[in-house]
């Protein structure tokens, strides 16, 4: 009756703690189970450790444990083990048997996400210890109270004798160590299996340590609930100085509005280049002059063209060259009356014009000087005097410093009219003039000299020579 009462008021601590363990909001589980002692094997490391013979067994639901996680990887525990159970070690048999203490269990693998069914552990407990040895006294110098005990495989036929100094006791302090495994087959089910080594403290001897192995079904209560806290408060909304839904710290421009895909900086004039990076922020222009227009198409973008309208060549700042056309300087050059003598009107005329020849874009080049005439008079005549004409305008260049070989005289008499009798009144240039308005002034523009290039067919001298303007400026 007495080890009834015992035991009942062992299992109703337990269940204290169990009704406790499933309203709490930490880990906590329990375990039922059995658990056997060794005796025998404590004189050596693990000698006939695995000897079940040696084993004493105990009924099932002998041993409760229960559990509590106190931090990550060490938890608490508070076991209890009752049943009569045998010392084989000193013969003692059925004898009531006692063991409840408090652990610390390292856990290493408990936080683990992947080997969740598995959770192995050591443990260090201290316990109280109730077995009785009393009447047991063994007395060093005194062979007759020394005692007859089993060796570690239990073999009657290999028994010695326990000497020394040894006194019984009912009561005992014990400090246990060892290791365990927790298998889960479930999130709240599994199954415990640990082995410990138990030393009695407040012996002389290691006549009543044992080790203590045990096998019990696992049951966790809940998962852990996280704390009720308030909400927490709502973010501070990043600070955005422009307004342009960019965040400051994101903002490579955060005092000015711009675009995401600019990373909040500007494109004032949308053509795809911000700000920072166009030369031109406030015209659109492509990527190849850095966001600068360029309006005649030239190449050249607007804000490094000295004449953005207007196409002309890089070495001349986007300018076009002034063409200075050695045939118009002769356009106006006269004869006297029937003859092919230069009136005085006519040299300085010609005196530019040879200027013009001997500037050094036209070193080298060589040129026909061409005379031509109206359609009055006969095609003899007419050829001629154009040629004598030719000829007159080539010895004044030559006067002039132009060399000789580089001119040929040739005449074409009327044979190249530029203003033909249906022209009068009718042809028109390209903003609508009228270009012959009656016949002196058609006559007049079929008289004259030309000069052409000798290396092409009739081409006009204002094609091929071409000086830079002096006044050509950026704008």
């Amino acid at each position: 009756m007495k080890k009834i009462k015992l035991l009942i008021t062992i299992g109703a601590v337990i269940m204290a703690f169990v009704t406790k363990a499933q309203n709490t909001t930490e880990k906590w589980y329990v375990g039922i189970g059995m658990h056997a002692t060794d005796h025998t094997s404590v004189q050596g490391i693990f000698d006939g450790y695995f000897d079940t013979d040696d084993y004493s067994f105990s009924f099932p639901l002998s041993k409760i444990t229960v559990a509590r996680s106190i931090a990550k990887n060490f938890a608490v525990d508070l076991q209890a083990s009752i049943s009569d159970m045998d010392n084989k070690r000193l013969k003692i048999k059925d004898e009531f048997f006692v063991l409840a203490g408090l652990g610390l269990r390292f856990t290493p693998l408990s936080e683990s996400k992947s080997l969740r069914w598995l959770d192995p552990y050591v443990r260090v407990g201290a316990n109280y210890h109730k077995y009785s040895y009393k009447g047991i006294k063994i007395v060093e110098d005194d062979p007759s109270t020394h005692l007859d005990a089993y060796d570690d495989d239990y073999n009657p036929d290999k028994n010695y004798k326990l000497g020394g100094k040894f006194t019984g006791k009912d009561d005992m302090f014990v400090v246990n160590g060892g290791v365990g495994i927790n298998f889960w087959f479930t999130r709240n089910f599994g199954l415990n299996i640990e082995s410990q080594y138990n030393w009695v403290a407040n012996q002389s001897k290691n006549y009543s340590d044992f080790f203590q192995h045990s096998a019990s079904l696992i049951f966790k209560f809940g998962a852990k609930k996280e704390e009720q806290l308030p909400p927490p408060p709502p973010p501070e909304a990043p600070s955005d100085r422009d307004g342009d839904g960019i965040p400051d710290d994101e903002d490579r421009c955060p005092d000015t509005p711009g675009l995401p895909q600019f990373q909040g900086c500007p494109d004032t004039d949308g053509d795809g280049i911000p700000d920072g990076e166009d030369r031109c922020p406030n015209a659109a222009g492509p990527a190849q002059f850095q966001g600068c227009p360029d309006t005649d198409g030239d190449g050249i973008p607007d804000i490094d063209d000295a004449c953005p309208t207007v196409k002309g060549p890089i070495d001349n700042n986007g300018c076009p060259w002034e063409t200075k056309d050695v045939t118009f300087k002769l356009k106006n050059i006269n004869f006297e009356f029937n003859s092919s003598k230069l009136t005085a009107e006519s040299l300085p005329l010609v005196k530019d014009a040879a200027k013009m020849l001997n500037d050094d874009s036209f070193e080298g080049k060589k040129f026909f000087v061409d005379g031509h005439t109206d359609k009055v008079g006969s095609v003899a005549v007419n050829n001629r005097i154009s040629k004598q004409r030719a000829q007159s305008v080539v010895n004044e260049l030559v006067k002039n410093d132009v060399s000789k070989d580089r001119l040929i005289a040739r005449g074409f008499g009327k044979s190249e009219l530029l203003c033909k009798q249906a022209d009068i009144n009718t042809k028109k240039d390209d903003k609508g003039n009228i270009l012959y308005p009656d016949q002196e002034t058609c006559d007049r523009e079929n008289r004259r000299v030309v000069i052409l290039d000798q290396t092409g067919s009739k081409v006009s001298i204002t094609e091929e020579i071409k000086v830079k303007s002096s006044n050509n400026k950026r704008k």
